[in-house]
């Protein structure tokens, strides 16, 4: 209820014109308080009007953006990292290489062993081995002939034609003869080499 000075209760006490002013004079101040009651009450609405605009939205509309505090979601656990390696055993495997194992007996050194005809004659001894380029043994030089070093030929056989007989150890057996190793023509480094002897040729 509106309160009213002095001067607006004189105006209601006194004659009819003044009662007249003085109910215009109450409306005046009623329109005066106006806005400041509308002001009141829409700013105790707007909470209200704000929370339901946001639990109610309009079809059709974006959903709302998420709040800054919104609990984000955890991130996954990091993956484990792979177990360290032994730099030793790493070494190890990098540098081990297969290997065969052979009983020395099924093995023999050819150079320096002694040659022999297939009748058991002496025919010097194998010096060298030639291989060519693709790593194949191709023929085995022998020291033939002379006495003590002195007189020697040196002599390319074909490889193909020797073969080791278990029954003459330390020694292989040459399929040719002394004839046909003396007019073998001579071998010579650096030289175009003449191999001897072969699958087909019979001593």
């Amino acid at each position: 209820m509106p309160t009213f000075g002095a001067s607006a209760r004189r105006f209601l006490c006194g004659s009819r014109r003044d009662k007249e002013a003085a109910a215009l004079a109450a409306l005046v101040l009623l329109a005066a308080q106006q806005p400041t009651i509308a002001a009141t009450r829409s700013s105790a609405q707007l909470p209200w009007r704000s929370a339901q605009a946001t639990s109610s939205p309009q079809p059709g509309a974006a959903p709302p953006s998420p709040q800054p505090n919104a609990a984000a979601p955890a991130p996954p656990p990091p993956a484990a990292a792979p177990p360290p390696q032994n730099d030793d055993t790493t070494k190890e495997e990098k540098t081990t290489v297969p290997a065969t194992v052979v009983g020395g007996e099924q093995l023999e050194s050819v150079l320096g062993i002694e040659a022999l005809s297939s009748t058991g004659d002496d025919m010097g001894r194998i010096v060298d081995i030639i291989v060519d380029r693709t790593g194949q043994v191709r023929a085995a030089i022998i020291d033939f002939g002379g006495f003590l070093g002195v007189g020697s030929r040196k002599i390319a056989v074909d490889w193909r034609s020797l073969h080791f007989d278990p029954k003459k150890a330390g020694a292989v057996v040459v399929n040719l003869t002394k004839d046909q190793l003396r007019v073998a023509p001579v071998y010579k480094a650096a030289e175009p080499v003449v191999m001897i002897g072969g699958p087909g040729v019979k001593p």
